[in-house]
């Protein structure tokens, strides 16, 4: 997801898993500032005046594996989205509303399933190199805006077990979580293999939010397990293929916002219901029809520290009882992140932990083959987010893997050992 300065303040602007932006109200202005390009001449605000917000970003990474994996190695991923969010009601003056499309364009040559052969990506933007259309929805509110309809081509990753907390950090697994990342079809309905689907949120008051959605659990159509594109995005390199022939997959979440001793929290919890057919984790010959996971969320601010300075902090965990069809059968993760270090404002510190524990049904399955057990991997991460200017963000990135996808062999059949991995992301909007 990636995020323009102009929504730094409310999202962080390193926001890139789940998707181009996070779904925000066109603005009323646009600071030139706040973009390298400027306001075109003035075409950008009257743009906006019409309905029309153009929105583009272009994030680049470098990362280093020096210690740990099947080898060294040094990697480079990019991408570059545009996405063009309109207002229909301002643009036509008749009762419609919110129309979106948006397409990336992914670079570099994907490095966490080999040679780090982790459970969930290093990155947050790391995908197959293909350029492709992202979303394409249609939005309409009603009841006074109470209840929010939106159908098309969705990011379920925009609304559901996200963290805003975790947002700020790099490792995918704080964006979008190991478990439905292993065990729902392509990784679930999250950036860049989009799904369609019709989502609805219920706003009951300031402090209460329902969601819910109906999706397709397989927009590519490709096979669960694929040994040659194990992302399955080759399947769909244009992202324009709406495949229907699978099952259908259903989330449902529940939001809380509350002040406590003056300092906000917000609380979630939700589940996922799959109605297709997933491998069995002991012979994948086999297959298990449904699948579903709950999982339970909250983000709270701690303490303000002065004018811009603030502590935050945020728990997740997963969990499912059906071992014998998911890889991960529950994970946990959480984090603290400063903002306004050094009373800098923009700037983010971050130290954020994890793990993802393989179904037992797998581990005996590795044993009987012969093959060490595969158990919990763990991730731990420091980052800070380094505000250059308004519209350029620099992120200096550490990472640590402890036990990479549980401890299994390479292709060579040695051990994959614990990974020290060092990253640079970078992030303009134009």
């Amino acid at each position: 997801m990636m995020t323009s300065s102009a929504y730094a303040q409310t999202v962080p602007i390193s926001v890139l898993s789940a998707g181009v932006t996070p779904q925000q109200n066109i603005p009323d202005h646009i600071d030139p500032h706040t973009h390298l390009s400027g306001d075109w001449g003035g075409l950008r605000n009257w743009l906006l005046r019409q309905g029309v917000d153009i929105r583009i970003s272009d994030t680049n990474e470098l990362w280093s594996d020096p210690v740990g994996g099947a080898q060294a190695s040094n990697n480079y991923i990019g991408s570059t989205a545009i996405e063009m969010v309109t207002d229909l009601h301002l643009l036509t003056g008749l009762p419609l509303g919110t129309f979106d499309i948006s397409a990336m364009e992914i670079r570099g040559r994907p490095f966490s399933n080999v040679p780090l052969y982790v459970f969930n990506q290093t990155s947050n933007i790391e995908a197959d190199d293909n350029g492709r259309l992202y979303e394409l929805w249609y939005s309409q509110k009603f009841m006074g805006e109470r209840l929010a309809f939106r159908i098309g081509k969705l990011d379920l990753g925009h609304d559901f077990m996200v963290s805003s907390v975790g947002l700020n950090f790099l490792n995918a697994s704080f964006s979008w979580p190991i478990m439905p990342d292993n065990d729902l079809y392509d990784q679930g309905p999250v950036s860049p293999v989009t799904t369609p689907a019709i989502r609805l949120r219920y706003t009951l008051s300031p402090r209460w939010n329902f969601l819910v959605a109906a999706a397709d659990d397989n927009p590519i159509g490709a096979p669960f397990i694929n040994v040659r594109d194990p992302w399955n995005q080759n399947r769909d390199p244009g992202g324009t293929r709406f495949n229907f022939d699978t099952g259908a997959l259903f989330f449902g979440e529940m939001q809380y916002r509350r002040d406590i001793l003056g300092r906000a929290g917000t609380y979630k919890i939700g589940g996922y219901f799959d109605t297709g057919r997933f491998p069995d984790q002991a012979d994948f010959t086999k297959s298990h029809k449904t699948n579903w996971a709950i999982y339970a969320l909250g983000d709270q601010t701690l303490q303000h520290l002065g004018r811009v300075t603030e502590l935050d902090a945020f728990i997740r965990g997963n969990w499912t009882a059906d071992r014998d069809r998911n890889q991960i059968v529950y994970a946990v993760d959480g984090g603290m992140v400063l903002k306004g270090p050094f009373q800098r404002e923009g700037d983010v510190v971050g130290l954020g932990a994890g793990l993802g524990a393989a179904s037992p049904d797998l581990a005996r399955a590795d044993r009987r083959s012969g093959q060490p057990a595969q158990g919990t991997e763990y991730h731990l991460e420091l980052t800070y987010q380094i505000q250059v200017t308004p519209w350029f963000m620099l992120q200096p990135d550490i990472q640590g893997i402890v036990s990479p996808s549980g401890g299994i062999l390479d292709s060579k059949g040695l051990r994959v050992h614990d990974e020290a991995i060092f990253g640079l992301h970078s992030s303009v909007t134009f």
